[in-house]
């Protein structure tokens, strides 16, 4: 292959992977943005919650955007209640706006940003991820190119960078739904959790974690404790400080997505190490010098932070 050929090839990998990932300049409005790129199902949703104009000509705004396939996962009841309540899609729509235009470049990790409904919303990069892209060429000329996964509460962004004239679209693969309760009032709530909820109640710990933390919890079902030898659960019922040290263990100071947790370790409340990593079957999992569960369920977002469910005490 000749020099200039080589270097033609290069060019047209670099642009077309910048066409791909790279700031797509347009001098429409998002609302013009958002209807040229389909997102028909986000702007009937607009439309009916009265904020459209808004959306034409207010700004600058960033919106986090769910594609069609995100509106189609949505539990029916759940997205029937969106319809026929207008405050709480209203809610829901200002959950997906952050005002001032945030690029992809300002997208950092543990980043916090405030939705326009007084929600955080955590941002998580990853940038360990390389595309070899240029693999087919001379391994002497072979490089990598970085390319970050970003997630926002937890929920992968397919795309950013759809810049509009008066601000940006990011583009999400599930819809964000705003947290209404904090940790221990989701937990009391959830018939999942009644045996732990009456643990953090004999260890005094509800107070720590109904305040502002932010905290993530390994909340483990009462199918989790119910597999334990008979009478572990009454025994340790019964010894307060042992209580205490084994909730605390299940907590770590931060509001921390399962995305962020994959490969990492944290210290607990507890001061215990804790560390999640995924097991050769694909399961999530995280462990402790006393015991590895499998977390179930992910990325439960609540004000105070957010719960994953395990399937036995770590």
């Amino acid at each position: 292959m000749g020099r200039f050929a080589l270097l033609f090839f290069l060019g047209l990998l670099v642009s077309s992977r910048a066409g791909t990932y790279g700031p797509t300049r347009r001098q429409e409005t998002i609302a013009e943005v958002l209807s040229g790129r389909g997102f028909s199902t986000l702007l009937q949703l607009v439309e009916r919650a009265g904020l459209a104009e808004t959306a034409a000509e207010g700004g600058p705004f960033t919106i986090l955007a769910p594609t069609e396939e995100a509106f189609a996962a949505l539990d029916p009841t759940l997205r029937n209640f969106l319809l026929s309540d207008v405050e709480a899609l209203t809610t829901t729509l200002l959950y997906h706006v952050v005002l001032g235009s945030v690029v992809g470049s300002d997208l950092e990790d543990d980043l916090e940003l405030w939705s326009a409904a007084g929600s955080v919303l955590k941002v998580n990069v990853d940038a360990s991820l390389i595309l070899p892209y240029l693999a087919l060429l001379p391994s002497v000329l072979t490089f990598h190119v970085p390319f970050p996964e970003v997630s926002i509460n937890g929920v992968r962004v397919q795309r950013t960078d759809l810049l509009a004239s008066n601000g940006v679209v990011h583009v999400l693969e599930k819809v964000l739904l705003p947290p209404k309760l904090s940790i221990v009032e989701a937990l009391a709530g959830d018939g999942r959790f009644s045996t732990l909820v009456a643990a953090i109640s004999l260890a005094d710990l509800f107070e720590t974690l109904d305040s502002d933390g932010p905290f993530t919890v390994f909340a483990p079902t009462d199918d989790a404790l119910a597999s334990l030898p008979q009478g572990t659960v009454d025994s340790f019922l019964q010894d307060i400080p042992a209580i205490r040290q084994g909730l605390l263990r299940l907590v770590l100071p931060s509001r921390s997505y399962s995305r962020a947790l994959l490969g990492k370790t944290f210290r607990a409340l507890s001061g215990d190490e804790l560390s999640v990593y995924r097991d050769n079957y694909g399961r999530l999992r995280v462990r402790s010098d006393v015991n590895t569960a499998t977390i179930t369920h992910t990325d439960a977002t609540l004000l105070n932070g957010v719960v994953h469910a395990v399937d036995a005490v770590i």
